[in-house]
């Protein structure tokens, strides 16, 4: 059985890169954030190249005017990996566990048993929140940051790492910890951890011929591939966040942050 690696944690944590990353194993089908297949959004593409009424794995979904959204986030999630047998072993779904996909992982490890593998991905808040804000923008020469959006992405960070926190507590040999400045600083050494710790090996017996990346949404950089020694930390916050923004996502983020070694 086709078994699925579950990205979690909250956004612009890494979890596009990690899954491209993860797509180097030609047996893994990455599939991008799954849940956003279930909104109205654009079609920007996927990342085979195709649009995605002629993608190969999405295609199917979106022969009806509604497409996959007559599905929840289970049920599609399961379809992919129905489609998936006997060509792939995994399939990478990165929706996190952000507002919306908080039960995901608990639904799907229900519904998967031991075929289900939770990666929860954290980054610095601060970094986070930086990166989420937009970074900086300037106005009449002058730099200024969001500091509502810090509010409300250090309140989904919080969420979304306890919503991975419970899982760990349920479902220890289900669940891995990778942190962005690891996986970004030693890219090889931690994907050779991660697939050492999977317990699937690749048995298809047929290679892939479309690509196995199919990702629909997520973060722009999905579109581009990522070679483990070309792989960069983005440390931009730590110049452009100002000390008190970042004081103030430290004292909001306290001590979840402290539990990660931030």
């Amino acid at each position: 059985m086709t078994g699925l690696i579950y990205i979690g944690g909250y956004g612009r944590s890494g979890s596009t890169l990690l899954e491209s990353l993860l797509s180097a194993r030609p047996d893994i089908l990455a599939c991008g954030e799954v849940v956003s297949c279930l909104r109205d959004r654009i079609d920007r593409g996927c990342t085979c190249g195709k649009a995605r009424q002629d993608c190969d794995v999405w295609g199917p979904f979106y022969t009806t005017p509604s497409g996959p959204r007559d599905l929840n986030h289970a049920a599609l999630t399961l379809a992919l990996l129905d489609r998936a047998s006997g060509q792939f072993d995994l399939v990478v779904d990165s929706s996190k566990t952000a507002w919306g996909s908080l039960s995901a992982p608990f639904t799907l490890r229900r519904a998967l048993s031991e075929q289900f593998h939770l990666i929860h991905v954290v980054r610095d808040p601060r970094g986070v929140c930086w990166s989420n804000a937009g970074g900086t923008k300037k106005r009449g020469g002058v730099v200024k940051l969001f500091t509502l959006r810090h509010l409300r992405t250090a309140l989904g960070w919080w969420v979304a790492n306890l919503a991975c926190e419970l899982f760990r507590w349920l479902h220890p040999a289900r669940y891995r910890r990778l942190r962005y400045e690891d996986f970004t600083r030693s890219p090889a050494e931690a994907l050779e951890t991660l697939f050492a710790g999977l317990p699937h090996e690749h048995t298809s017996d047929r290679t892939p011929t479309g690509g196995n990346r199919h990702q629909l949404y997520g973060n722009q950089t999905r579109y581009k591939g990522f070679a483990p020694d070309k792989v960069r930390e983005d440390v931009r916050w730590k110049m452009q966040m100002s000390s008190g923004q970042r004081a103030l996502v430290a004292a909001l983020t306290w001590p979840l942050r402290l539990r990660y070694g931030y």
